[in-house]
């Protein structure tokens, strides 16, 4: 068979080329041909062109004819070779250093009125879900985002809320509430989105650990009440079995004795009930806790503009076979409104009906003025002590069987001892209230009992709880029931039931009569019996 006439040179053209490839580098001779033969008898010429180590000096460790190796090369050692990521610090990322999960949680409640069938019980079903991004590019820095949505499909759209006459429920021992004043608001559906936690935490030389952004921070040892919960703009609701209050954003410097067991934390505090547009209003804070024995001591202050400073102290211990805490927090009583029933005020009759005023909102001006007569606002002198004590006691019935026993007082010198003050709380004035007294804070005096057994014998994926609290001021209680099941390892299923018994007018059944204005009663609503939950959550 005949070749091409062009597959000669191109054979010889590959040959030559993997025989470049992998032969050693040629010589000078082999690319120019060697030197031409000295004259006879002449002395060869001399080379005088220097050795590279010469003019550059040999890389350590090595000889003359060897590349020094990669890592010792200075670009590799701060931007990292092509084998290696960038690494200007000597902590490195691991592996995955991104985590994303979250939860859905979805709740169906119920409640009863006194006299109610079971077709005009209340229903709704608010639902939650949570998404987490947890960054740890290292072991010195975390950044965090929770994102929360929630959504009722029980309640009115947008488009109607307007127009509804719906009437809310107290939500008291069910979900919480900022306000009494949120009964006779009307909630939309949803989806609502709140961004509840953002920060990024890092630390300054090991000793110093900053947390910058959105996050939660609870002060006080209180189970059920929590007076010393300065950092949290809302209180807690302590019947929640998931705490969905979002968190606030400050600035904290945490510097930890670990010689000493003690913790010393610096906060600049850059969120508020309302706005914080100016420098004045920015708060600043300061706590630390000493381990002090076998007692936990914690001491903290928060300062706002040219508000009281708020104090508190709390401590836990053991006594014999009791863990018992406290904790006091003092906050001055001149910066909180509270309203007193005034039943000999004389209202005086409504205005006329201006042209430009429709007469829904003729009635809500009237209906303001009106609260604001009936029940005056008026403040108390001097700093007040709200404190709160309690114990827990482990009483082992088995070898891995504990039966948890507690109970807790709460004195509240900002709350009532009467309860027709409880209306002026609620209904709209023409000034809204400054911190005014909230659910589970309205009484003087409270009380709590639980008792819990988790993994009672063989059923370890159950957990039981029983609890009592009781407003002693008004006497009025709640007693519930809580069940918890873990099934399929991520998922939760819960349910409690309570009941309300007491005072009709007290806080915890809340049947409400409204006074006559004009001689007509605005409204009126019986008393709630008791309320049902039921609820299932995957966590991931």
């Amino acid at each position: 068979m005949k070749s091409a006439p062009w597959a000669l040179p191109l054979a010889a053209a590959l040959v030559s080329t993997t025989a470049f490839a992998q032969a050693p580098r040629p010589s000078e001779a082999d690319m120019f041909g060697p030197e031409p033969p000295a004259a006879e008898g002449a002395e060869p010429a001399p080379d005088d062109r220097p050795a590279e180590t010469e003019l550059f000096g040999a890389p350590p460790d090595s000889t003359e004819n060897e590349a020094p190796p990669a890592s010792d090369s200075r670009d590799d050692r701060v931007l990292g070779s092509l084998d290696a990521p960038p690494q200007l610090s000597p902590d490195v990322a691991p592996a995955d250093p991104l985590t994303i999960g979250g939860q859905v949680y979805l709740r169906h409640f119920s409640s009863a009125r006194q006299g109610d069938g079971p077709s005009d019980w209340s229903f709704s079903t608010p639902t939650l879900v949570d998404a987490y991004f947890d960054a740890r590019p290292n072991d010195r820095v975390r950044a965090y985002v929770l994102g929360r949505m929630s959504y009722d499909p029980t309640l009115a759209d947008a488009a109607t809320a307007n127009q509804s006459s719906r009437q809310v429920a107290g939500t008291g021992s069910i979900q919480g509430s900022p306000s009494l004043s949120t009964l006779f608001q009307v909630p939309t559906r949803g989806p609502r989105v709140i961004l509840d936690q953002l920060w990024l935490r890092f630390d300054l030389g090991h000793r110093v650990f900053v947390t910058a952004g959105k996050q939660h921070v609870r002060w006080g040892t209180g189970r059920f009440w929590m007076p010393s919960d300065f950092l949290h703009i809302r209180r807690r609701n302590p019947l929640d079995v998931f705490d969905a209050r979002a968190g606030t954003t400050m600035l904290k410097f945490h510097m930890p004795v670990e010689e000493l067991g003690w913790n010393f934390y610096a906060y600049a505090i850059t969120e508020s009930v309302t706005t914080t547009s100016n420098l004045g209003a920015l708060a600043g804070a300061a706590r630390g806790e000493f381990v002090l024995g076998t007692a936990e001591l914690g001491l903290g202050a928060l300062v706002q503009g040219n508000r009281a400073p708020k104090l508190q102290a709390d401590i836990s211990t053991g006594l014999g076979p009791f863990d018992v805490y406290a904790e006091v927090a003092l906050r001055q009583g001149s910066e909180i409104d509270r309203v007193r029933y005034n039943p000999d005020a004389t209202i005086a009759p409504p205005p006329p009906l201006q042209p430009w005023q429709s007469e829904a909102e003729w009635q809500q001006s009237f209906l303001r003025t009106a609260v604001d007569t009936l029940y005056p606002v008026n403040q108390r002198d001097g700093m007040k002590a709200q404190a709160v004590g309690g114990f827990t006691y482990q009483y082992q019935y088995a070898d891995r069987d504990v039966l948890i026993l507690g109970g807790e007082y709460f004195y509240n010198p900002l709350g009532y001892n009467d309860t027709n003050a409880y209306l002026g709380l609620v209904l709209p004035r023409s000034q809204p209230l400054v911190d005014p007294a909230t659910f589970f804070y309205l009484g003087r005096h409270y009380g709590a009992l639980f008792a819990s057994l988790p993994a009672p014998f063989n059923w370890d994926l159950h957990s039981f709880t029983a609890s009592t609290l009781g407003n002693i001021s008004d006497q009025t209680f709640i007693s519930r029931i809580d069940y918890t099941y873990t099934l399929l390892t991520h998922v939760r299923f819960e349910a409690f039931a309570s009941v309300r018994y007491g005072q009709r007018a007290g806080e915890f059944r809340f049947g409400v009569t409204a006074p006559e204005i004009m001689g007509q009663t605005l409204f009126a609503f019986p008393p709630t019996a008791f309320d049902l939950g039921l609820a299932i959550r995957v966590s991931i």
